[in-house]
């Protein structure tokens, strides 16, 4: 998905070192900040995999949900909600800026997905959480 300014520059001729040019010249542009929303994002999803299938899932994962193991996999989705949603705030400011200088910017989907993927999941935990206690004052 590429994101083109609401309001492009107006056709003009550029003497750039003798080479002129008619129009924006400019190629949608994958800012690196961008990029890195797109792998951070397939780390969240392997994750919030690993989480949900939990430690008895199929028998693949020899993990006990009182174990190191499953401590250290619990902590690592907690880190990556945290690195993808403030890399994803970066990232929008980027793109933002991008957009703003009348540059069209590549990446806006991964960028979206950074922020709605976590937001998502911490909602997922807020009402498991919140069902948790239900069950404890009525039980």
């Amino acid at each position: 998905m590429i994101l083109h300014p609401a309001h492009p520059p107006r056709a003009a001729i550029d003497f750039d070192e003798g080479v002129w040019q008619i129009g924006p010249s400019m190629s949608a542009r994958y800012p690196g900040i961008a990029r890195a929303c797109f792998h951070l994002n397939w780390m969240f999803l392997v994750f919030w995999t690993l989480y949900l299938l939990g430690p008895d899932a199929a028998g693949v994962l020899e993990l006990d949900r009182h174990g190191a193991a499953y401590a250290l996999a619990a902590g690592g989705l907690f880190v990556i909600h945290f690195v993808l949603i403030s890399t994803g705030i970066i990232a929008l400011f980027v793109v933002i800026i991008e957009v703003h200088a009348a540059r069209p910017v590549r990446g806006f989907a991964s960028v979206i997905a950074a922020l709605a993927m976590p937001l998502a999941s911490f909602l997922y935990f807020a009402a498991r959480y919140l069902s948790e206690v239900r069950r404890f004052l009525r039980g």
